[in-house]
């Protein structure tokens, strides 16, 4: 995310549980979680992370 200019909030599960426990309520089992907007994905996934470029966004419209 860094890297492609994104802005992001990084929250440390080890250092705050309650958003692991938050996290596992909404069926998440992996770190990351990525949470932009109405979409969520776990896992790396650079072809998600792609598609929220504003030229992707563009593109797919």
């Amino acid at each position: 995310m860094e890297s492609r200019g994104f802005e992001f909030e990084m929250v440390n599960v080890d250092l705050h549980p309650e958003a692991a426990d938050t996290l596992r309520s909404q069926g998440f089992r992996q770190l990351p979680v990525v949470v932009a907007g109405e979409t969520s994905w776990s896992g790396f996934r650079p072809d998600m992370i792609n598609r929220l470029r504003p030229d992707a966004i563009a593109a797919s419209a």
